[in-house]
């Protein structure tokens, strides 16, 4: 028992010199908290799962790069950085369904890739990145010499993912990233469509608003929201992602939700002033089972013009002001065969 407490006792007092010493000690120079650590490899922007990148381009027939994937190894000490680490990163198509199913790869002879990696030789293959001593970063480039080859209405996805890193590298949980490339003009993007529609054979179809619509913001007073998607330079297709998920103008029959089959609108926008240049019905194409130029009629009659008393036109905000008809001679015969007057605000929301 004595020799306890005199164990005890000698402990108490190398605790204390201990304590004095380190409060008298002169503090030391800052240095980063990594020093005892060890190098963190990551991609920027990434995840786990793989994080989503958006990368839209313009659809024009000159080269676009991009970058795809910005490869970092964070080091704890100047040691660590005069190391030569090998990372390994996968060409992730698994990846990229897990992202989104849709996504499309793109042709290998529409791209070049840029990279300090020596490249995979195949689809799903590596990329080897030799950081040599003071690298700290490299990157994987995409050139696309004409983005007028992309259809417009898809989207494309590379996805990347590290696996290996030597040197003792830990691989960070920004280890996954999915690049989405899709070709867009400046007018592509989501809208909240709002303004009255009339049917002159039928008043109770009207312009689709539901207030209480949950899947659109509420704030945007019941609107339905547009898609306009790309089509060539300066024309864009109108897409409903509210109720039909197609190209389609969706409306109420009273309250139940109903749309214009065969109608749907491409816009040719004038790029030098903003005004909208000319409107015709998607479903008048010969592809689509219509007549094709001068009158793009769709099968059961249905065309589209502008209506001249309408601003139609980009505003300074992105909004658009349009006003225009479908005309149907097999329900109104009398010329101009206008059934419905649209007078819709397209309020931009932002990208697509």
């Amino acid at each position: 028992m004595k020799y306890l407490i005199k164990l005890t006792k000698s402990i108490a007092l190398v605790a204390m010199a201990s304590l004095i010493f380190v409060a008298c000690k002169k503090p030391a120079v800052s240095t980063p908290m990594a020093d005892a650590g060890q190098t963190l490899v990551k991609i920027l922007g990434g995840g786990t799962p793989a994080g989503v990148a958006k990368k839209p381009i313009d659809f024009v027939a000159t080269p676009t790069t991009l970058t795809l994937v910005e490869l970092r190894r964070d080091i704890p000490n100047p040691t660590e950085l005069n190391k030569t680490m090998i990372i390994t990163v996968m060409d992730d198509v698994a990846a990229v369904t897990a992202a989104n199913p849709v996504y499309l790869r793109m042709p290998a002879s529409w791209y070049t890739i840029s990279t300090p990696a020596v490249k995979p030789t195949t689809v799903g293959g590596n990329y080897t990145f030799t950081m040599a001593p003071g690298t700290f970063a490299q990157e994987i480039l995409i050139t696309i010499p004409d983005a007028t080859l992309l259809d417009p209405s898809a989207l494309y996805a590379f996805g990347f993912t590290i696996t290996t890193a030597d040197q003792n590298g830990i691989i960070s949980t920004q280890k996954s990233i999915v690049v989405e490339i899709g070709a867009k003009n400046d007018w592509d993007g989501i809208y909240a469509v709002t303004g009255p529609m009339v049917d002159v054979t039928n008043p109770a179809f009207v312009q689709w608003n539901n207030p209480a619509f949950a899947g659109f913001p509420t704030a945007n007073g019941g609107a339905w929201e547009l898609h306009l998607i790309t089509a060539g330079a300066s024309k864009v297709l109108m897409y409903d992602n509210t109720i039909w998920g197609a190209p389609f103008h969706p409306i109420l029959n009273g309250t139940a939700n109903s749309g214009w089959g065969s109608y749907c609108l491409y816009v040719n926008v004038n790029p030098a002033t903003g005004a909208l240049a000319s409107i015709y019905n998607y479903y008048g194409e010969i592809a689509n089972g219509g007549s094709g130029p001068p009158g793009y009629v769709a099968s059961n009659t249905r065309s589209a013009s502008l209506d001249p008393s309408g601003t139609n036109a980009v505003q300074g905000n992105k909004d658009i002001l349009i006003k225009y008809f479908m005309h149907m001679p097999s329900a109104v015969p009398a010329p101009p065969n206008i059934r419905v007057t649209f007078d819709e605000k397209w309020k931009y929301i932002g990208p697509r």
